[in-house]
């Protein structure tokens, strides 16, 4: 029997894209007491006549990672997301450049590169945590290696 590894949390790492133009300035979304991305699949039931029983199908996936993140000023994925929460963006403002790498061995990790909506919700100084959501809207799969904690995504070729 082959060995089971274990898919530790500190190796799926979130990140955030800071920057509004130019190169990218991803901030590890690190100080968060939770990662529940939930897939949302679109399930569609079609009871066939020729069946006992109803089939399913997944017609899409609607993922979301909602995130309650520690109050630290200096934390650049707080300011960043700790200014959104004090300028209340709407619309298109509200749409950012997320990465989500997967844990793994090796120097290249599976990871996705993703539009998301940032839904705001509680800002709460009591217990020194933000809560947004994280609404995936598109989702392009790749590889990122990691430099110092910096990461450099490669888009996955079609075969």
């Amino acid at each position: 029997m082959d060995k089971l590894t274990r898919l530790k949390k500190a190796k799926t790492i979130p990140f955030i894209n800071t920057a509004d133009t130019g190169a990218k300035s991803w901030a590890r979304i690190g100080k968060s007491t939770i990662f529940d991305l939930t897939l949302n699949a679109n399930i569609v039931t079609s009871d066939f006549i020729e069946d006992d029983m109803p089939t399913d199908d997944v017609t899409y996936y609607k993922p979301t990672l909602p995130q309650e993140l520690q109050t630290n000023k200096g934390d650049p994925a707080f300011d960043f997301i700790y200014n959104m929460f004090k300028t209340l963006p709407t619309g298109e403002d509200i749409k950012k450049e997320v990465l989500i790498v997967f844990a793994g061995a090796g120097d290249t990790y599976d990871a996705w590169l993703a539009n998301c909506s940032v839904i705001l919700k509680d800002f709460n100084t009591v217990d020194e945590k933000i809560l947004f959501d994280l609404n995936f809207n598109k989702i392009t799969s790749g590889t990122v290696t990691l430099a110092d904690g910096v990461p450099t995504f490669t888009e996955s070729s079609v075969s």
